[in-house]
């Protein structure tokens, strides 16, 4: 890797000391101020009320777009329990009415059968 003259001065004034002025190439001098840029842009942002008025628009607007998905899932979660109840219920009559058919065959069984004994 071929380095320019700025960078050898450069690695050698970073060994040398911090406070001593370094020679930057045209690449990191780019790199500095587009950082430079970034960084007061930054600040122009954080003190824009225009700017922090749009991010509080933005935050209430996702807000409100999480309750309206919440309050869809919960009522589809309530009809979903509604219906497991309403089938549950079906199934239980049937079950039951099942299970009281059976027993008065029995029970017309044994009294069809049975003797009666007089006293």
């Amino acid at each position: 890797m071929k380095h320019t003259r700025a960078s050898i001065t450069q690695d050698v004034g970073a060994s040398a000391g911090a406070n001593e002025q370094r020679v930057l190439s045209q690449r990191e001098l780019a790199k500095e101020k587009r950082h430079a840029m970034y960084q007061s842009a930054k600040e122009r942002r954080a003190t824009d009320p225009r700017y922090l008025a749009m991010k509080e628009a933005a935050k209430v607007q996702r807000r409100a777009a999480y309750q309206k998905v919440k309050d869809r899932r919960k009522a589809a979660a309530a009809d979903e329990k509604t219906k497991r109840k309403a089938e549950h219920t079906v199934t239980c009559t049937r079950r039951r009415e099942e299970s009281d058919r059976k027993l008065m065959k029995l029970v017309t069984w044994v009294t069809k059968s049975s003797i009666p004994q007089n006293d």
